[in-house]
């Protein structure tokens, strides 16, 4: 690669007919600079490409960092959501298991009730029946009697 120093230190053969040295110097001068600002802005270039190229990991690796916690934020609700879904489950599985049981309970003493009622009314029955005649013996006893 041709660089400024080289150029500012070729040398031409002079020749009769040749060129004006004055006008080619200057002219090689200008290259000079020319080149020279080139290059400057060839290193800026560069140093801001891979100062680019810094960034760029830096916000890859970012990128990878965001997106690695969204999966993770992702399997954690369904991970929340699937044990909110098993313990709602399971409540409602208690409570169906408590309603059928005071159901069961409920019926039993309804039951119970039923059966001390009918036991009540036989009792009544009873006790009717006995008293009749009791007092149907009563009043025989009576109609008997002689009150004179």
């Amino acid at each position: 690669m041709l660089t400024p120093l080289d150029i500012q230190n070729k040398t031409f053969g002079k020749s009769v007919r040749g060129y004006n040295a004055e006008e080619v110097e200057e002219y090689m001068a200008l290259v000079v600079r020319s080149m020279e600002e080139l290059i400057h802005v060839n290193i800026d270039t560069t140093t801001q490409n891979k100062e680019m190229e810094k960034q760029l990991a830096h916000y890859r690796l970012m990128e990878k960092t965001i997106s690695d916690a969204m999966v993770l934020a992702q399997q954690t609700s369904e991970d929340m959501i699937k044990n909110a879904h098993e313990k709602a489950s399971y409540i409602i599985e208690r409570a169906d298991d408590q309603a059928k049981k005071l159901i069961s309970d409920a019926n039993t003493e309804v039951l119970n009730v039923i059966k001390r009622q009918e036991e009540a009314k036989h009792a009544l029955e009873t006790f009717k029946m006995k008293f009749k005649l009791l007092v149907e013996s009563q009043m025989r006893l009576y109609e008997e009697q002689d009150f004179k």
